[in-house]
């Protein structure tokens, strides 16, 4: 039995996506035995990209069982039978999460119809599920909602499975480790779930060839080794062992993942991959100040760097607002509409309205993003009962240290002498600036006297 199924979510990060709707189809290889579709209440608003995609507006899903309501339901109907979804990782990840948070481990072996797609209809312009609906005559006639899809999976498992002249599929594809959701790593990482942190993976030279971070490492890992893209494929086949570092914050795990893909340049790595901030604040020399400019990162060294043009956009109005100068004339004029809008909007906010004297609006950007010349911004660290300070001195991010007993935490001279020191880098920089401005992390009053 075949158990195809397509979940509707609301998206957003890895491992926090809820689920507005399921749709789950009992097919023995020639008819429909048995279904069952609902819709979920996440306890959370739906974002209005999902609203548009999939037509479930928030207050569709207000009445709706809750899915710890459903959980037996779905866990019976499936039992005994094969996991089928197109991107089945997607749902499998998906419910295999909503099921953990009720402490109950999902497992069952999985079909992904994208890879047996590929295979046994190899002249498709691509493998999206509206692409072979249209290349197949499937009728859908309910797009991007989970019965739509889950019944247009179902006729595309049956021609798969009329195609599998061979019964590769029963005989290869359901032993490989992307059908049995298990990989020579899975014991090694099954207590993984929540740990923030760092891995890498090595080559059977002891080589690095991937380094990669996240808050869900888990999650993360089993990507890897059970995707089916040629990638991964390449990738599954060298990996000999992995290591773990954890940092207990996400954005101590970013600066390490930098440093290490900078210094080591694995070769499963992307340039993507070291990147997070993308886009940067640029100085033009002018007459009498400097003209900004927000754009892509070139060759070029920014001043700081930010996630896109909105962000610095608000940066740019933070900074004429702070010298109470024209916006005309520090602004490159194909900016002035957004970073006035973000004036009006920061005028407003009590907490924005800092002032700052100085001829050099660089500088003047500089004490925007660290209030203090010097400081000790306090984040999460590894273990309970500690805490990682990062260090500010001029204005520049210098250095970490692990602190266990609160008075460490104000101490300047002794977290310069444990500290690790980082090196100059105006990318690791704005990563502190931005987790301070998002207030994921926060400044700690130093002893005056120690400074």
């Amino acid at each position: 039995m075949y158990a195809v199924i397509d979940i509707e979510a609301t998206g957003g990060k890895a491992g926090e996506e809820k689920i507005i709707e399921i749709a789950i189809f009992i097919f023995d290889g020639k008819k429909i035995t048995d279904q069952f579709i609902s819709l979920v209440n996440p306890d959370c608003p739906i974002p209005k990209f999902v609203q548009g995609l999939t037509g479930i507006k928030t207050k569709d899903v207000d009445h709706a069982p809750r899915f710890h309501e459903i959980a037996k339901r779905i866990v019976k109907i499936t039992e005994e039978a094969i996991f089928v979804a197109h991107n089945a990782s997607f749902d499998y990840r998906i419910l295999r999460q909503e099921f953990f948070h009720l402490g109950y481990d999902f497992k069952r072996i999985v079909l992904d119809t994208i890879p047996l797609a590929e295979r046994f209809l190899p002249d498709l312009p691509a493998y999206g599920l509206a692409t072979i609906c249209k290349e197949l005559e499937i009728v859908n006639t309910k797009r991007h909602r989970a019965d739509g899809d889950a019944r247009a999976t179902v006729k595309l498992l049956e021609i798969l499975l009329e195609k599998d002249r061979e019964k590769y599929i029963e005989g290869v594809y359901l032993k490989s480790p992307s059908a049995t959701g298990k990989h020579s790593f899975s014991r090694q990482i099954e207590n993984l779930v929540k740990t923030i942190g760092v891995y890498y993976l090595f080559n059977s030279n002891g080589k690095v060839i991937y380094v990669g971070k996240s808050d869900q490492l888990r999650v993360r890992i089993d990507r890897h080794f059970l995707s089916t893209s040629d990638k991964a494929i390449a990738l599954q086949k060298e990996v000999r062992n992995i290591r773990i570092e954890e940092t207990g914050s996400l954005l101590m795990a970013e600066i390490l993942e930098h440093l290490e893909l900078t210094s080591l340049k694995p070769k499963y790595n992307t340039s993507k991959d070291r990147f997070a901030l993308r886009y940067g604040l640029f100085t033009i020399p002018g007459t009498e100040n400097f003209l900004w400019d927000i754009r892509r990162i070139r060759n070029d060294q920014p001043e700081l760097l930010v996630e896109n043009t909105n962000e610095g956009y608000v940066w740019l109005a933070k900074l004429t607002n702070a010298l109470r100068i024209n916006t005309k004339d520090i602004v490159l004029p194909r900016h002035i509409n957004k970073v006035q809008k973000e004036q009006q909007r920061l005028n407003t906010l009590a907490s924005n309205q800092l002032k700052i004297k100085s001829n050099n609006s660089a500088k003047a950007l500089q004490q925007l993003t660290y209030p203090e010349k010097n400081m000790i911004l306090i984040d999460s660290g590894k273990n309970i009962g500690s805490r990682t300070a990062y260090i500010i001195e001029n204005y520049l991010f210098i250095g970490y240290a692990s602190i266990e007993l609160a008075t460490e935490q104000t101490n300047w001279n002794l977290l310069i002498k444990k500290s690790t020191k980082i090196p100059d880098s105006i990318y690791i920089n704005s990563l502190v600036i931005k987790a301070l401005n998002d207030q994921k992390i926060k400044p700690i009053k130093l002893q005056k006297h120690l400074l």
